[in-house]
This record gives structure tokens, sequence and C-alpha cells, in this order.
């Protein structure tokens, strides 16, 4: 990018406009490639969120009306075990999001 961006100033044949959006389409492919990354960790972080939330929805339906302190404490586990296995699940998923990135950014898609 920043040879591309040096060869646009270099150009005195270019308007301050030229080297400007030059200099912009030079940058295209990275802002792309960041768009790519930042949206696929986005995706992946909505989705613990989702099954967390979903360990919470669960809970919230056993809890019912004026529970016991032992209802509450077994309730307490349940949901620590179950976010649990979101985190375990998500860090299992995360080596599975590396090669999927990798592949994706070094196939030179987003240069297109």
């Amino acid at each position: 990018m920043h040879r591309c961006a040096a060869k646009c100033c270099d150009n005195d044949m270019y308007t301050v406009q030229k080297v400007q959006n030059c200099v912009q389409s030079c940058s295209e492919p990275l802002n792309k490639a960041q768009q790519y990354v930042q949206s696929e960790f986005e995706r992946s972080q909505n989705r613990l969120q989702r099954c967390i939330m979903d360990c919470n929805d669960r809970i919230m339906d056993k809890v019912g009306p004026n529970p016991s302190q032992d209802k509450v404490n077994q309730l307490n586990d349940d949901f620590e075990k179950c976010a649990t296995k979101c985190v375990d699940d998500y860090c299992k998923f995360l080596p599975t999001l590396e090669k999927t990135m990798k592949e994706f950014l070094t196939s030179g898609k987003f240069n297109q």
C-alpha cells in the first residue's frame, strides 16, 4: 500500500485531487481486509453473546415466583455451567475462525 501511495505522490502529472484519489485507491484492499476481519470478529462475538443469553433465558424460565435460596443457588450453578460451556465452545471455534480468516486474506479476494 505504501509503495503504491508513494508512486501516486511521485507522479508530477497528477493534480492534488488525482493524487488523493490514487492514494485512496491504494488503501482500498487494506480497508476491505480490515472490514472483513472486524465483521468476522463481531459475528463470532455475537455468537457467544447469543449462547450466554440463551443460558440466561433458560434459567429465567425455571425461576418461578419466590424461589428458595437453595433453588437460587442451584440456578446460579446451572447458569455458570451453561455459560462456561458457551465459552469453551467459543474457544474451540477460534482456530477454525483463524484458519478461515487466513485463507480469505491470503486468497487476495479483498483486492478485487
